[in-house]
């Protein structure tokens, strides 16, 4: 028989009780979701503070067309340890009229034609904002929709696989293209990602290999190298592209795989960083140095030459592999420097992952189409590419900041959503909010910057000073010869967003 109710006198007892310890497990998570936003923070910001000997990260800047004062190639854009971005704002009710108060205080002056939005991190409502519903040219910001795109589609740990493969005639084989566009020419370095995987690892054991099954056959004779880039589809350059930009190195044609980056090594074998040439065929020049390296390492009696473009067999035997850093790292490094041509080709391995074509087409049915998954609204959006070189991408700035918003605070994104660069001491941030009337902001916001001739944007998430989170978006058009004041506009605003209370 089972067991009698509890009397109505227990029952009293019991729901006070059982509110009282709700309250107070409502209290203790709001008290400790925000210090783990600092946790993100502080330690890159402190980096910045100590100094490079103590191996403040400093990424250099890749930034598209104004934005190419040099900063030194670093590898360390992605936290080491990915975890959850778990952002969260404090208990109590942030005072919009507060919020309002400093976007226009910051704003005011600003050049040009102006959208922002500004909302509590973890809710949908716009708190503050100016014009933030209007279609704007959203430079590298683009690139935060990107980083959505993919997360919402790719394991954060994913590698991508550059595979050897023997071919269907004898003594053929088939370089496979898998998505790595952040190869070393020689040996890879497993603390970097660009550079983690390396030709000349997958030379030697792919050489290994031949050896082992044939050690006479492998040692001479002539082998052929073929190149399998069926991974990506379509043109290799997107037609809203400028040639002036194409031809100034801002962005090359995409490929399924690539040298650091699309870069032409250094001579002694090294990254050449942001102002490094582009190879004329970025795919030949990879199949070209694995050819090279492994005729280095089968013996004096062989040699290898590259044929073209080749499907490797179905049923094709692999020799040997090398895998790429985790693409949340990727995603990491390519929000930090702005790297255009990396937002290319992780957005075309997205829409390959969604089963969609790794194409140009492939990525502007992508992005919208994973906004819109998340209840994000796609008013106004044009999503021509996924680097934000194309003038006719549009997009608001409501929009970018529920993009940001999403991928911080979403538990499943954390390793992605870790990989904003902090104001002051990362990546395209690192010289920003340099003004007294802008360090309110640095080390307490993550951000993407976005600069084109006429274009300033940043968009982002900035903790306040009573430990509250607000996401942002602040998107400057038409502010020809008036750069760097918008950027100390946004940078300004962003510092005022911080002390507001």
């Amino acid at each position: 028989m089972p067991a009698p109710p509890p009397s109505t006198a227990a029952r009293r007892r019991f729901w006070p009780l059982a509110c009282a310890l709700l309250a107070l497990s409502v209290l203790v998570a709001a008290t400790f979701a925000v210090p783990a936003v600092v946790a993100e923070l502080r330690p890159a910001w402190q980096h910045a503070q100590d100094g490079p000997g103590a191996g403040a990260p400093g990424a250099s800047s890749a930034e598209d067309a104004s934005e190419r004062e040099a900063h030194g190639a670093d590898d360390a854009a992605a936290s080491p340890d990915p975890a959850a971005a778990g952002l969260a704002a404090a208990s109590g009710t942030v005072d919009a009229a507060g919020v309002t108060e400093a976007l226009d205080a910051g704003l005011t002056g600003a050049p040009g034609t102006v959208a922002a939005a500004v909302a509590v991190a973890g809710e949908d409502t716009v708190v503050a904002g100016r014009s933030q519903e209007r279609p704007m040219v959203p430079a590298s910001n683009q690139k935060v929709l990107t980083a959505l795109a993919l997360a919402a589609t790719v394991d954060p740990y994913e590698r991508l696989e550059t595979t050897a493969v023997r071919g269907d005639q004898p003594r053929e084989l088939v370089l496979v293209a898998g998505g790595d566009t952040l190869l070393a020419p020689g040996e890879g370095r497993a603390d970097a990602v660009n550079g983690h995987a390396g030709l000349g690892t997958l030379a030697e054991r792919t050489a290994q290999a031949l050896r082992q099954d044939d050690p006479d056959a492998a040692a001479s004779g002539q082998w052929t190298v073929e190149l399998d880039t069926d991974l990506f589809a379509g043109p290799e350059l997107n037609p809203a592209w400028e040639g002036e930009d194409i031809a100034a190195g801002e962005i090359t044609r995409v490929a399924p795989v690539a040298l650091y980056s699309h870069r032409v090594p250094t001579a002694d074998g090294a990254d050449p960083g942001s102002r490094g040439e582009r190879p004329e065929d970025p795919a030949a020049a990879v199949a070209r140095e694995f050819a090279r390296q492994l005729e280095q390492r089968l013996g004096s009696g062989a040699s290898v030459t590259v044929g073209g473009t080749a499907s490797a067999p179905e049923d094709a035997v692999e020799l040997a592999r090398v895998e790429s850093a985790p693409v949340s790292e990727q995603s990491a490094y390519m929000l930090a420097h702005s790297d255009n041509s990396l937002a290319e080709t992780l957005a075309r391995v997205a829409a390959v992952a969604s089963g969609r074509e790794g194409s140009v087409t492939g990525v502007q049915e992508l992005i919208p189409a994973a906004l819109a998954e998340h209840g994000i609204d796609t008013g106004g959006l044009r999503a021509v590419d996924a680097s934000g070189m194309a003038q006719q991408d549009r997009v608001s700035a409501t929009t970018l900041a529920r993009a940001v918003d999403t991928l911080v605070t979403d538990p499943r994104y954390g390793p992605y959503g870790r990989g904003l660069p902090v104001a002051g001491a990362e990546g395209t941030l690192s010289e920003r909010f340099d003004d007294p009337a802008e360090a309110a902001a640095r080390g307490v916001t993550r951000a993407k910057t976005g600069t084109l001739l006429d274009v300033v944007a940043l968009s982002g998430y900035v903790q306040r000073a009573d430990g509250s989170v607000l996401v942002y978006s602040l998107v400057l058009n038409g502010v020809s010869g008036g750069t760097t004041r918008a950027k100390d506009t946004v940078d300004r605003t962003v510092a005022a967003l911080a002390g507001s209370g």
